[in-house]
């Protein structure tokens, strides 16, 4: 059991309302219909109240509460207030009352001072009032208890009922025993809540529905649906809320089918549902699996009134929009007639908008021209499928004139919306002014930054998050793993992992995140020992171990594992296929790579961007230029790399015309290159002999794509002037590169050199190369100069300078 909790000091009478007030500043005295008997205007004050409150005024103003029966009036009187929407400064004048009166410690009064200020969010103030009543009566305990629950404190709730057990002289009831049960499932305190289920063995072994269905709903909450359904049926008696709560116990597993078993023996038992049993088990039906069971529970609503209620109707709508069902979706929508329930309007637009974003907008639209204004699920789900920084303000304006914006539903929908929509300034100004922050916000912006490469704002974003007292589980786990993707990242990776360790001691969940990020780190030794230590590999375990092998240059290994993958009976997705196709090309291997192509069209991952990508690619490497372009033509939308990949292709082959075509169609699709592409691009310029065409492409690198020329884009034009014989030109281009030239610049101006028999060049290039490292290729291009121009000792010197050289030896793919 828990230590007993700590006493709040007691108010001091004669002023009990001064914790009740929100200021202790003094206020000017009013006149108060408590206060003795009616003035003139009093009648009017107290027109505005419930009948049984200005009851109780004009009694208390006739005289001294001299009956014995007034407590039992204090006590209704502030239940009433509870009940009907009373200004709460009336109920604290009624406590002052009842303090003058002597009656604040009876048991009446206090448990409904304490019941009434818990609903309202006084927790501290109820508290107080709870401390001066009677500390013998179990209705103050259970006041209290149940307050602490209410105002999400239910660790204090399991406290005060140990106390109860422990010091009190009263014994627990029936609503005692609920009220810790429900504390219990609130904190998931498995290990309280089994305590107070032998203590109710105990000491009242035939307990009430009421008991045996907060035991079955705590077990439930504590996700232990075998110990829940054992008291479930050991109940003699079970009610709609029993049934109700074992029922939501299945849904909350995720295990449809039991809930819905539950449900038909439900109705063979003749218990009628109601709305909470008809709206849980649509959520049960809620997947694409259960669309028949939808369909009957449906059925079964149309003959009650139940379907006739807006939550009902609320809960039908967004089950068929979740199974894909939206024409009965829209259907159910309609049969509500004149819709003026803004949750069923925000409902049917949140289904709408996981299929049809358009259509979505155009009925917020309607519901805005009706003078309905969405709530806030409504605007998280428009954001979540937002993809235009546009659109996602003028709706951003919207929230903002709803008071939504510090809604932490819409504010983390809002920050992930700027941040898909490439707008990562905005997403962190929308976080920046949240007020309040859950774990879901912080997952998105460590997330966000992750995504766009950001990786120190996202260690720091996680860091903040641990401050916060947020601990991160598996879904915040992952996008921090996600940007540890370089090698300099890797001692952050290792610091994660090894908190994790810390924290939760294993990994298990995340295995394959971690596989992935050393991979990524090119620590493949770690992720190799990450993967052998996990004893039942999935899947995705499999998928990021092979894509690990293949980026890092392992590709026998990452062969070997695909075999296995396939005689272990695992289904090749898209990942795997495309790692192993990029491998096919890289070791020259077309053969398997088709193979690998006949199957993605059969299982249906072929319009897969990366899959068709790596196609692309091994047919272009392979000198296929045919089914290159046949399977590129198939790509509806190619990216960068497709377009680099195709590109390439054509240079390396010969069809530098084809090259510059695509590369002219890349530009007009409004694709923008990136380095590697203009290499390409450059290249077939000089394989082609178009130096104006290969000149006017250099030029606009940096004017027209905004890309800054490299030592390889500087080399490409080196080549493309000396391939044309334009060698003095290509020597003057050198000398005024604005980056030191390098062996590989300089060794491409003595193949030309070569090939055009300049061996006064040749001379001057070989000096330059003596100036850098030795490279033994460049050894046998010098003397093949000087052989050509006749100068045999040159010849004799060159080869008795490479006997102290290392010659890489050579290697074929063949």
């Amino acid at each position: 059991m828990p230590p007993p909790r700590p006493r709040l000091p007691a108010l001091a009478p004669p002023f009990p309302a001064r914790a009740l007030c929100a200021s202790s500043a003094p206020a000017p005295r009013a006149h108060h219909p408590l206060d003795g008997m009616p003035r003139r205007g009093t009648a009017d004050r107290l027109a505005h109240l419930p009948s049984a409150l200005a009851d109780f005024v004009r009694a208390r103003a006739a005289g001294p509460a001299t009956s014995v029966h007034c407590r039992f009036s204090y006590g209704n009187t502030l239940a009433a207030c509870a009940t009907s929407g009373a200004p709460l400064a009336f109920a604290e004048q009624l406590y002052c009352a009842a303090w003058k009166d002597g009656l604040s410690r009876d048991a009446y009064v206090c448990s409904a001072v304490v019941d009434l200020l818990s609903k309202q969010g006084r927790l501290q103030d109820a508290l107080r009032a709870f401390e001066d009543g009677d500390h013998s009566s179990v209705v103050c305990w259970n006041a209290a208890i149940s307050g602490a629950v209410r105002n999400g404190e239910p660790a204090l709730g399991i406290e005060m009922f140990c106390d109860m057990v422990r010091g009190s002289s009263c014994g627990p009831n029936s609503f005692t025993y609920s009220g810790a049960l429900s504390a219990c499932a609130a904190s998931t305190d498995l290990g309280v809540g089994r305590a107070v289920h032998g203590m109710v063995l105990r000491r009242d072994p035939e307990y009430d529905v009421f008991v045996g269905t907060s035991i079955v709903n705590m077990y439930t909450k504590c996700g232990e649906m075998g110990a829940a359904m054992n008291e479930f049926w050991r109940m003699p008696v079970r009610n709609v809320v029993s049934w109700t709560t074992a029922i939501a116990g299945f849904v909350q597993e995720e295990d449809p089918m039991s809930a819905m078993l539950l449900l038909r023996e439900m109705v063979r038992n003749g218990v009628a549902i109601n709305k909470y049993t008809a709206t849980s088990i649509l959520l049960a039906c809620a997947q694409m699996s259960m669309v028949r069971e939808a369909n009957q529970v449906h059925g079964m609503l149309m003959k009650t009134e139940l379907y006739l209620d807006h939550v009902v109707k609320e809960a039908l709508i967004s089950t068929y929009a979740n199974v894909g069902a939206i024409h009965l979706c829209e259907k159910v929508f309609q049969e509500v007639g004149t819709v003026s329930n803004r949750s069923i309007w925000s409902a049917f637009i949140s289904g709408v908008s996981s299929h049809s974003l358009q259509r979505s907008i155009m009925l917020l639209k309607r519901m805005l021209c009706q003078g309905l204004r969405p709530n806030d699920k409504c605007y998280a789900s428009l954001f979540s499928f937002v993809d235009s920084t546009e659109l996602g303000k003028q709706l951003h304006s919207l929230v903002i004139k709803d008071g939504f914006v510090q809604a932490v539903l819409v504010g983390s929908a809002l920050s992930t919306m700027y941040s898909r929509c490439n707008d990562l300034k905005d997403s962190y100004k929308v976080f920046e002014e949240m007020q309040e922050r859950d774990e879901v916000s912080w997952t998105s912006m460590v997330a966000g930054f992750a995504t766009h490469g950001h990786s120190l704002e996202a260690f720091q974003a996680f860091r903040n998050m641990i401050v916060d007292g947020f601990t991160p589980d598996d879904v915040s786990l992952r996008p921090i793993l996600s940007a540890c993707n370089k090698p300099e990242c890797l001692l952050k990776g290792r610091e994660v992992h090894a908190r994790v360790l810390r924290v939760f001691g294993g990994t298990k969940s995340i295995n394959h995140c971690l596989v992935s990020m050393y991979s990524k780190c090119q620590d493949v030794e770690s992720a190799r020992r990450i993967f052998n230590a996990t004893q039942c590999k999935d899947q995705v375990m499999l998928s990021s171990m092979i894509s690990g092998y293949a980026t890092n240059g392992y590709s026998e290994e990452a062969i070997s594992l695909f075999q296995l993958m396939l005689t272990t009976g695992f289904q090749i997705d898209r990942f795997v296929c495309s790692s192993i196709i990029s491998i096919c090309a890289d070791m020259a291997r077309p053969f398997y790579g088709k193979l690998l192509h006949g199957y993605a069209a059969k299982v249906g991952i072929l319009s897969d961007m990366s899959v068709s990508s790596s196609l692309v690619k091994l047919y272009s490497k392979s000198g296929n230029l045919d089914d290159s372009r046949k399977v590129f033509d198939e790509i509806s939308a190619p990216d960068l790399v497709t377009w680099t990949s195709i590109i390439d292709g054509y240079a390396q082959h010969g069809s530098s015309q084809d090259a510059l075509v695509m590369f002219d169609l890349m530009i007009r699709c409004g694709v923008k290159p990136d380095p590697v592409v203009l290499v390409s691009v450059l290249s077939a310029c000089g394989r082609n002999g178009l130096v104006e065409e290969g000149l006017k492409h250099f030029n606009s690198m940096r004017t027209v794509y905004g890309v800054e020329p490299m030592l390889h884009h500087y080399c490409c034009m080196v080549d493309l002037l000396g391939r044309s014989g334009r060698l003095a030109e290509a020597k003057s281009f050198i000398e005024s590169m604005p980056v030191k030239p390098d062996l590989m610049v300089w060794s491409t101006l003595l193949a030309a050199c070569r090939v055009h028999d300049d061996a006064v060049l040749g001379r001057f290039v070989e000096n330059k190369i003596r100036e850098e490292n030795y490279d033994s290729g460049c050894f046998a291009t010098l003397s093949n100069i000087r052989a050509n121009s006749g100068d045999w000792e040159g010849v004799m010197e060159i080869r008795k300078s490479v006997k102290d050289v290392k010659k890489e030896p050579g290697w074929s793919m063949l």
